[in-house]
């Protein structure tokens, strides 16, 4: 009994300790990404378990965004082709679980400035502090 309590212990903590490293460590691409997901959902009807995926494809697409825009903060060429990339990989997995009227409505809003991917980007990329 004392082993299968210790046993039971371990694999919560396992499991604990695997949930914390999927949050984003970033609270303004949570932020960001509920904030579109949501406009996400009334621009494209989406009901609550697309909005569930698509608000963790666009917690991924906006961490992957910041990491991208850090690494190569003084390298213009090789972060505009990785944000490409990033964008063309979110496309990929939302266009597997938008029906063909939500795609149509995901092209209107992603021609809006909410749904920028670069306008994003900007919102969970820290600002470089200038010393005066």
């Amino acid at each position: 009994m004392k082993n299968f309590t210790l046993s039971l212990c371990l694999l919560v903590a396992l499991a604990f300790n695997a949930s914390a490293q999927d949050a984003p460590k970033n609270e303004a691409v949570e932020k960001t990404s509920s904030s579109v997901s949501r406009l996400m959902v009334d621009a494209m009807g989406l009901n609550e378990n697309e909005y569930l995926q698509v608000r963790t494809l666009n917690m991924e697409r906006l961490s992957k965004a910041a990491e991208a825009t850090k690494m190569y903060a003084n390298d213009d060429e090789n972060r505009e082709a990785r944000l490409r990339e990033i964008e063309e990989e979110f496309e990929t997995k939302l266009f597997r679980i938008l029906s063909t009227r939500q795609l149509e409505a995901y092209a209107e809003f992603k021609a809006k400035p909410e749904g920028n991917f670069l306008t994003l980007v900007q919102e969970v990329t820290p600002k470089n502090k200038k010393k005066n």
